[in-house]
């Protein structure tokens, strides 16, 4: 799939098999590994420990609208995992987050300047977290990611089954090259111009294409903005 062009088809894995219908029942996992792990990037340093529970994390921050649904599912059996607590976080259009000092970047370096940080601290907006359903579903309405130095736009997504910190999965969602052009020619965004972060310049994804197009998220326009959909495969063993 190339993430160039406009993503149609889901964003993730696909639900393809069951977990045992009964107690005792035996059945092999799938052998073709079709609900391997998402793969897993660092939390990066702007993760806050207060994440308030909610689904429309906005607070008024300015942006073209983004609802994101995130879909759950075991990375063995590939059915929906229920009681996962899913928090998601990401930059305001202005690259900027919420509730810490952000960290200026130089240009050509991509190294941190000498430069005061900018304090963003107190506020809380482009963040939370929700508990999926029966069904491994949370959803999010919230605005497209800015860029920021050294990195493609983001958002950040950290699951943990049941409250079991080792099953936690830390990883990170990217946008469609179209769809963020079309936004970035829009206010508030258009004033910064396009993201001069390429995925060889990313500090993250260093070159990676392959990893980058399989987070990448299925993006609809719809009448005010845009929604998504991704499916994360995770684990639930503990």
């Amino acid at each position: 799939m190339n993430r160039r062009k406009f993503l149609a088809a889901t964003g993730g894995l696909v639900l393809s098999s069951q977990a045992p219908r009964a107690l005792g029942e035996v059945v092999s996992p799938r052998p073709d590994y079709s609900c391997r792990s998402t793969h897993r990037l660092t939390q990066g340093p702007y993760l806050l420990p207060d994440s308030p529970l909610r689904s429309d994390v906005r607070e008024g921050t300015p942006g073209v609208p983004l609802k994101l649904r995130l879909n759950i599912v075991n990375n063995i059996w590939c059915t929906p995992m229920s009681d996962c607590y899913v928090d998601i976080w990401h930059s305001d259009a202005l690259g900027l987050y919420s509730g810490v000092d952000n960290i200026v970047f130089d240009s050509a370096t991509l190294a941190h300047t000498n430069e005061p940080m900018i304090d963003m601290r107190g506020k809380h907006h482009l963040r939370g977290h929700q508990v999926t359903d029966e069904r491994g579903v949370v959803e999010f309405l919230t605005v497209y990611p800015g860029w920021y130095l050294p990195r493609l736009a983001h958002i950040h997504v950290r699951t943990i089954w049941r409250g079991v910190p080792s099953t936690a999965l830390d990883t990170q969602l990217y946008l469609p090259d179209e769809v963020e052009r079309a936004v970035y020619q829009t206010e508030p965004y258009i004033g910064r111009g396009p993201n001069p972060i390429d995925i060889q310049r990313d500090i993250v994804m260093k070159g990676d294409i392959a990893a980058t197009e399989a987070l990448t998220v299925t993006l609809e326009k719809v009448v005010d903005g845009f929604k998504g959909e991704f499916t994360i495969a995770a684990d639930s063993l503990g």
